[in-house]
């Protein structure tokens, strides 16, 4: 079923604009003013006014207006948004066996690894865990990793994920290592990642990171350090400022200007952020407070 999924969704991202138009074309009423017969709308601004219209007249449902609308924001999106940061990465030295590698992928839930050489700026190749199993089965176990390893693939990491969809598509491959203006291992992007911009998180057996967002009670929420700003400015409705940077933590960092403790925070488009939890240098919980909630608790424990 995933791959059904994987095909429809990356069709449209491939550029069927045209294709999308014409079918919403025919399935709109007269009324809405579109002729049958006329070239297909080949404008974002066009074709989302049609989808809106469209799913005003209950001619598509939402999870369809939705698609097509996260098709043309995928575009908007760069690799850094959607990739597993270098931190996060789980790499193997190109001079370990096949067979530790084989535990480590089996314990990680993973079925592609980088390989690296000297470190995590100097990825190598990947190694495929249908490779590896093969080769362990044929007695190959103690062989190094490196010699079933497949040529990485680089990519910016202020690529734009919906191009790299069409490269991932075209080039038959699922991971790619993104690199920073220097040329250091920024961090790593798979087909999922990118899939999961537009379908949302997919969940299989192997998932068990830890949820990006948490509702407490009370009205506060708890988030990971990694979570988008703008999903967050979404989720609390509100503006917590833009720069260099793509997550709740980078924002704390940069506004802070050191790096911070657990129990300090800072207040941003009327919603104070706490750092709830620190791994090393890493923030990795954040709890989300409106001021004006802070303002009730303060009069209720005045009275």
């Amino acid at each position: 079923m995933i791959w059904i999924v994987l095909t429809v969704v990356v069709s449209l991202a491939a550029g069927m604009v045209a294709g999308v138009a014409l079918t919403l074309a025919d399935r709109i009423p007269k009324r809405l003013s579109v002729k049958r017969f006329e070239a297909p709308v080949a404008s974002e601004d066009e074709l989302m006014a049609l989808t809106e219209a469209a799913a005003a007249d209950d001619v598509i449902d939402d999870e369809e207006r939705e698609l097509i609308e996260s098709v043309f924001a995928l575009d908007d999106t760069i690799v850094r948004e959607v990739m597993v940061p270098r931190p996060d990465m789980v790499a193997v030295a190109s001079d370990l066996g096949i067979a530790a590698v084989v535990d480590l992928a089996i314990d990680k839930g993973l079925s592609r690894l980088p390989v690296f050489g000297e470190d995590l700026d100097d990825i190598v190749g990947v190694c495929l865990m249908k490779d590896l199993t093969r080769a362990e089965r044929a007695g190959r176990g103690d062989q190094l990793v490196a010699t079933l390893m497949r040529r990485a693939r680089f990519v910016p990491e202020t690529k734009q994920a919906g191009v790299l969809l069409r490269e991932m598509q075209a080039g038959r491959y699922h991971l790619a290592i993104a690199v920073d203006e220097y040329g250091g291992t920024a961090g790593l992007v798979t087909l999922e990642d990118v899939v999961e911009e537009l379908v949302g998180e997919i969940v299989d057996e192997f998932d068990v990171e830890e949820p990006l967002v948490e509702p407490l009670v009370g009205g506060e929420v708890l988030v990971h350090g990694r979570m988008p700003v703008d999903q967050l400015n979404s989720l609390v409705r509100s503006e917590l400022g833009e720069g260099d940077w793509d997550t709740v933590g980078g924002l704390i960092f940069s506004t802070l200007g050191h790096v911070p403790t657990v129990g300090e925070s800072i207040e941003q488009g009327g919603v104070l952020l706490r750092v709830e939890r620190m791994e090393g240098r890493r923030i990795t919980k954040v709890r989300l407070t409106p001021v004006e909630l802070l303002g009730r608790t303060s009069t209720a424990d005045g009275h």
